[in-house]
């Protein structure tokens, strides 16, 4: 029973450190060939905007450039839809927050 109680604790651990660890991005979190996805997101401001920066401090993420676009809450859509307010980087920040930039129009580069 022991064993099983500090294997599960083990995994807690494991599990909530990646959690743990601050995130320090340049703001370029996009693919290598610098293309973007095409998102609606509920909230668009920078790093630096109170909204944004209440979700991203508890989540330990710190952007160098804290002009930064950032969108919360964001839902893939398609390329050209009137509904894209933002362009999503290649990796969602704990799921909850993107790093990107703002589309042209609505269409994402």
């Amino acid at each position: 029973m022991k064993t099983i109680a500090r294997c599960l604790a083990a995994l807690v651990v494991s599990l909530s450190l990646p959690l743990a660890l601050p995130l320090i991005a340049d703001g370029e979190a996009f693919a290598v060939d610098g293309s973007t996805r095409p998102m609606q997101c509920r909230s668009v401001g920078a790093a630096r905007d109170a909204d944004v920066a209440s979700v991203l401090k508890p989540l330990g993420v710190t952007l160098r450039d804290p002009d930064t676009p950032v969108g919360l809450s964001c839902t893939p859509v398609r390329n050209g839809d009137p509904a894209v307010n933002f362009c999503a980087g290649k990796d969602p920040v704990h799921g909850i927050a993107v790093i990107g930039r703002h589309p042209m129009g609505h269409v994402c580069p």
